[in-house]
């Protein structure tokens, strides 16, 4: 839905602002002197067929190493990233959206009667997940510091795959809320996690894209898991289960292998593609030595900061820092009022469409082509603002998009006329709070503008130049 186009977007602005993190998957690096960064000089009377070379200096096996390479050549490493590690926390991604919302086809079925439950005990188990989520969504993170994302992250996919598995097992609401509970706490930290992870694979300057192919998995889910229920509530009875079990026992079990696959294939740096399993087992690997060279010089070239160390270590200190910094919290109501204002109908989607008069099979497959609209929508956008480099008007533009979908679900499915005015009071907030930003950010923007014309050695504090070769203080 639009709120996951609202959510890649802001959580790339916020992955573009500069960050004082350091790397878990870059190799130290000491940071090469200035005629030694960017385009080789023509004193160095270095050429090759695919055009000047770049320079960077990394550190592999505990020796300093020279890196020089084409733009052709980085586009080829960054391509097989592309192909061969995105897709797989995409996918992993994606198993967790359904596993998320499968709900809305479940209370389409006959779950409701068959536990003994009512909807509003469904619905509490619903926000158990997210308590879940929230609660240890910080602590997990550390871990994934600690021991590697690449077996943190397979590990957590399977461990909830195994508990959406046990949730076709509830009989009440006791051991409902206890399934939506340990879900929720097995998947904390997943996205932020991931995140880090992409981050120190690509640079700034691609990683909107990439945020967006990596939401667009989720964006699908309720697609996928809307005919993962109709057909699943097909088969009600086979086997001695109901629809519903059958809808949990397929998302779980797609969940397990696809954790299995990550733990395969997910290397721990780019100089470790060819060991599978954790590092365990060798193979001929997606990265040569020399490829491996030229993609972590590439990202140390743009970012610097991403060499400064091979581990981090996250203290309290850290925490408050992030949490009492101001420029934090814009992303944070951006984020927080652009989903909640749609949440809803990825969770019960299928049942406002039953509610219209339709079949729980028909309502499930009702529920399945906005999303992929919106998928594809959100590519368009990302293309956007990885061309232009703005955020601010496309996330307005999703915002004002939203809130026109939501005054026409307030009068089309009267039942549900009080949530949709919540829903369009987050959405005032959600494009209230973008349209401030940008502005600020502007006006900031013109100051410092203002001040590089006064004081030119001002403008080393640029962190973004545009298309046109104009210099900004801040990414908006």
């Amino acid at each position: 839905m639009t709120s996951q186009v609202t959510e890649s977007l802001a959580v790339a602005a916020g992955a573009a602002a500069p960050t004082k993190t350091a790397a878990q998957l870059i190799s130290q690096t000491n940071i090469v002197e200035a005629n030694e960064k960017g385009l080789a000089t023509p004193s160095d009377g270095e050429s090759g067929d695919d055009g000047p070379y770049f320079h960077q200096h990394i550190e592999r096996n505990g020796q300093q190493v020279l890196v020089s390479w084409t733009k052709e050549e980085e586009k080829r490493v960054v391509r097989k990233a592309d192909y061969l590690f995105l897709p797989i926390f995409a996918l992993m991604f994606t198993w967790m959206a359904i596993d998320r919302t499968n709900v809305s086809g479940v209370l389409t079925s006959t779950f409701l009667k068959d536990t003994g439950m009512t909807r509003d005990q469904a619905n509490t188990g619903v926000s158990l997940l997210w308590f879940g989520i929230v609660l240890l969504e910080i602590p997990s993170n550390i871990v994934l510091h600690r021991v590697g994302p690449h077996f943190w992250i397979p590990l957590q996919v399977v461990v909830w795959g195994v508990l959406e598995v046990l949730q076709a097992q509830v009989r009440g609401a006791g051991g409902w809320y206890a399934a939506r509970l340990f879900l929720g706490l097995a998947e904390s930290g997943f996205i932020p996690g991931s995140l880090y992870v992409l981050s120190r694979w690509y640079t700034h300057h691609e990683l909107a894209s990439r945020t967006t192919l990596f939401f667009f998995g989720p964006s699908v889910s309720a697609a996928f898991g809307s005919l993962i229920s109709a057909g699943a509530l097909r088969i009600d009875g086979k086997a001695g289960l109901f629809g519903w079990q059958w809808i949990f026992l397929i998302c779980g079990v797609s969940t397990i292998a696809t954790g299995l696959l990550a733990f395969t294939l997910v290397p721990k740096s780019p100089h470790d593609t060819d060991r599978l399993f954790g590092g365990l087992v060798p193979w001929k690997g997606w990265l040569s030595e020399r490829e491996a060279d030229v993609f972590v010089a590439r990202i140390i070239r743009a970012d610097p900061k991403k060499g400064q160390a091979s581990t981090m270590n996250i203290g309290l200190k850290d925490i408050t820092d992030v949490l009492f910094d101001w420029t934090t919290w814009p992303y944070l109501i951006v984020c927080l009022s652009g989903l909640q204002s749609v949440g809803g109908l990825s969770t019960w989607g299928a049942t406002i469409i039953q509610s219209l008069g339709f079949t729980s099979i028909r309502a499930n497959l009702l529920n399945a082509p906005a999303p992929v609209l919106a998928s594809l929508f959100g590519l368009v956008l990302s293309w956007f603002v990885d061309r232009n480099k703005r955020f601010g008007y496309s996330i307005a533009f999703v915002a004002v998009w939203t809130l026109v979908g939501l005054i026409a679900l307030y009068s089309d499915a009267p039942l549900y006329r009080r949530a949709w005015a919540a829903c369009l009071a987050l959405g005032a907030v959600w494009l209230t709070t973008i349209i401030v930003q940008t502005l600020l950010l502007k006006w900031s923007n013109r100051r410092f503008a203002k001040k590089v014309h006064e004081d030119p050695s001002v403008e080393a504090d640029a962190l973004y130049t545009d298309r046109g070769g104009r210099k900004y203080r801040y990414y908006w």
